[in-house]
């Protein structure tokens, strides 16, 4: 997920709507800072963007700022010391209960701040940059996570679990989805790639251009996106486009409350060789979070395109 004009790598801001130590920075006068931590039990990090961040060695307080965030500390069995998340946060279902902080790309700054949260984690893959920079300019102990690919969401979940003192259980979760990405990739070994369109909103249409994590994890259940080389994050893209390409899978991204039309219903779209065929497929959203939850929904569209290798 994007936002327009960011120069971070976001989901585009419609999805979001249609869908729903510090670093130097003195707070603001009057404001409440986060809680105080003696300096022997703090550490200096560096997070995904390069920022140097002084945090607590044990956080109790945590604030997420995004749904992959949520679900690796859930993930990671230190939900107990989560104190704030966004309303976007609904996994598992006592994220829910928890308090909200505002939505993925306006957090409550006030609400954060009276939170005294001793840890702020942020995502590239969701959150507005100037948001995230704006809490870290009021003193806040702010981490940003960068997801934009299958290592880099393994890289994230080790860094989750570094920064929360869950060293141990983060190396072992990214372990664990790394051994179920390796046997999907030796099951898949040698298969001809399905050309896929990847439609990631319907109206607009929307799929994932050059450098989005989905049309790196399609690569592991054996599909190339035929979106893949455009130079935008989510480019809009047009009907006559798609028939010009003519994939052999059209595959869209299960929406609450914005179920896909009947394509064969649809004017023009009867064209495409997948609509023809039945070669269209509802997958989980998850296949959208950058968390390790994607891995499930991944082993599901690779045996949904290749059935002939799971028998």
């Amino acid at each position: 997920m994007f936002c327009r004009g960011c120069s971070w790598h976001h989901f585009p801001a419609i999805l979001l709507l249609l869908l729903s130590g510090c670093n130097g920075s003195a707070p603001i006068p009057g404001s409440i800072s986060a809680r105080s931590v003696p300096d022997g039990n703090r550490c200096e990090q560096i997070d995904a963007i390069g920022r140097r961040v002084t945090l607590p060695r044990h956080p109790d307080r945590i604030v997420s700022l995004a749904p992959s965030v949520t679900e690796v500390l859930y993930l990671l069995g230190i939900s107990d010391r989560l104190i704030g998340v966004t309303t976007h946060c609904d996994w598992p279902e006592d994220a829910r209960q928890k308090p909200k902080i505002g939505d993925l790309l306006n957090p409550d700054a006030e609400l954060i701040l009276a939170a005294r949260p001793d840890l702020i984690i942020a995502s590239t893959a969701g959150n507005d940059r100037s948001a995230v920079l704006k809490l870290a300019g009021l003193g806040l102990p702010v981490f940003v996570t960068a997801p934009r690919s299958v290592a880099t969401i393994l890289e994230t979940v080790e860094q989750i679990g570094r920064i929360t003192d869950s060293e141990d259980r983060g190396q072992a979760l990214a372990a664990a989805m790394k051994q179920r990405l390796d046997a999907l990739d030796r099951r898949l070994a040698g298969v001809p790639m399905t050309r896929l369109f990847y439609i990631t909103w319907f109206e607009p249409l929307l799929a994932p251009g050059q450098g989005t994590f989905e049309n790196d994890l399609l690569r592991h259940a054996g599909a190339e996106s035929i979106t893949s080389g455009i130079a935008e994050f989510y480019p809009r893209y047009s009907l006559e486009q798609l028939i010009a390409q003519d994939p052999d899978v059209v595959v869209a991204a299960r929406h609450e409350g914005a179920p896909l039309p009947d394509l064969k219903s649809l004017s023009g779209w009867g064209r495409l060789r997948a609509v023809r065929e039945g070669r269209v497929y509802l997958v989980s959203q998850l296949l959208q979070h950058p968390s390790p939850r994607f891995v499930d929904a991944l082993e599901d569209l690779a045996r949904r395109l290749h059935p002939e290798r799971f028998r």
